[in-house]
């Protein structure tokens, strides 16, 4: 049976999710899993194939079909935690200029304030690599 990381990234490369769904906890070890891969060596080993999932999971809004409940961490929606868990990820790995729009759209639209305020911080430092 395929794991996780790779269902996220058949969902991906096929636009479509496994018919059950994912497991909240599976999804958190697969995200884990990828931001393993950007701190644990002095260059990110994160594949693009994972690039190109976590890019989804942003412009999708952090919206995977789930099975069951995800637990509640604290006071964020579950589609927002996915979503903050990309950002960190793909910042650990150097991808920001790829997510540009995402950062944008998380900085215009609602969202939980330390969402908002992460892809504001990004985007703010995005714009500082750019003019240096």
């Amino acid at each position: 049976m395929p794991t996780t990381r790779e269902q996220l990234r058949r969902m991906v490369a096929e636009r479509k999710p496994p018919h059950r769904g994912f497991a909240w906890s599976e999804l958190m070890d697969a995200l884990e899993q990828m931001e393993a891969a950007t701190r644990d060596s002095a260059v990110s080993t994160l594949e693009d194939e994972d690039v190109g999932v976590l890019v989804d999971l942003l412009a999708q809004r952090g919206r995977v079909p789930l099975r069951g409940q995800p637990p509640v961490p604290h006071s964020m929606p579950p589609e927002e935690l996915v979503q903050l868990r990309a950002l960190k990820i793909l910042a650990q790995a150097g991808r920001l200029a790829t997510i540009r729009d995402s950062l944008e759209r998380l900085d215009r639209e609602p969202s939980a304030p330390a969402l908002r305020d992460f892809a504001r911080q990004l985007l703010s430092r995005l714009e500082s690599e750019e003019e240096a």
